[in-house]
């Protein structure tokens, strides 16, 4: 029989193993987690967008696996510290990096997923008629396009820069570094975005951001970025579309490379032949001369 001491135990005992068991899970709501050392942390997340639907988002090789109905994922409540992250699909290379979570901030990536078999269709050996941007003035020896306009930025014969045919203070706009990697770099580009120039040689690849510093990607630390050493380095672009994501012929092979070399940097092939060279990217597609062949590459958006 229960006294009424026993019944009041009895609640009181009920009570705290209630307490006890819905505490993790409140903690966890308010977005709390408990570390390796028994202690209370602030948690934060990551999330992918990757170029496809379908792929399979993975942290820690554990049972937090996304499947990406749409194009993106968002992971919560992760620990303080190095997660390992990879994006899979199949018939497409494994994207992987290692993140550093930071309490109370969610860490962001873009995800181009690169097909293992690009579709490609053989033009012939007849060269394509492709409309080529130059400027219409004559005698311009450098210059550089500028992205999603016919204008162009132009280094005159007297060393001083033009925007067509209007004087142009590079180092009023964009600094004395930007003014020296223009005029010293036998190949320079701006992005796709008109937010960096990036410079290449046959060795290595760089890139300097101009814009505002609050647009800079939340991984890129500084102006100043190495993207890549390697050869030969034989041509470098900008991939349409994902602006973290560089074009680069090396050898027989064309390369996505991925500009972020912390924690790990994601390279697939695109195509492999002998020599290629790129000859035009457009809407998608990737016009190339591969031996005495004109090859078009579709490329994943």
């Amino acid at each position: 029989m229960l006294t009424k001491t026993k019944r009041r135990v009895l609640f009181y005992l009920a009570t705290l193993i209630f307490v006890l068991l819905s505490a993790p899970v409140i903690l966890y709501s308010l977005g709390y987690g408990i570390g390796s050392d028994f202690k209370l942390h602030k948690t934060g997340g990551i999330f992918i967008k990757a170029s496809g639907a379908g792929a399979n988002v993975t942290v820690d090789k554990k049972n937090k696996s996304t499947s990406l109905l749409a194009n993106s994922a968002l992971i919560k409540n992760l620990l303080p510290g190095e997660h390992q992250v990879a994006v899979e699909k199949d018939g497409f290379w494994k994207w992987s990096k290692t993140f550093a979570v930071l309490p109370e901030i969610v860490a962001e990536r873009f995800v181009l997923l690169v097909p293992k078999n690009t579709e490609i269709k053989i033009l012939g050996t007849t060269t394509p008629t492709l409309e080529t941007k130059k400027p219409k003035f004559p005698g311009v020896k450098k210059f550089w396009a500028i992205p999603k306009t016919d204008n162009f930025l132009i280094l005159g014969d007297d060393g001083s820069f033009y925007r067509d045919k209007d004087l142009f203070d590079i180092i009023g706009q964009w600094g004395t570094t930007t003014f020296n990697i223009l005029k010293s770099n036998k190949n320079s580009f701006f992005d796709e975005t008109f937010s960096r120039v990036i410079y290449w040689g046959e060795e290595n690849i760089d890139s300097y951001w101009i814009s505002d510093l609050d647009k800079m990607p939340e991984w890129e630390k500084e102006r100043g970025l190495h993207i890549l050493s390697a050869s030969p380095i034989n041509d470098v672009r900008f991939y349409p579309g994902w602006p973290d994501y560089l074009m680069v012929t090396s050898g027989d092979s064309i390369y996505v490379v991925e500009m972020e070399q912390a924690g790990g940097q994601n390279i697939f092939p695109i195509h492999k032949g002998k020599q290629p060279k790129i000859i035009q990217i457009d809407a998608g597609k990737l016009i190339l001369l591969d031996e005495t062949n004109y090859i078009e590459v579709t490329l994943p958006k």
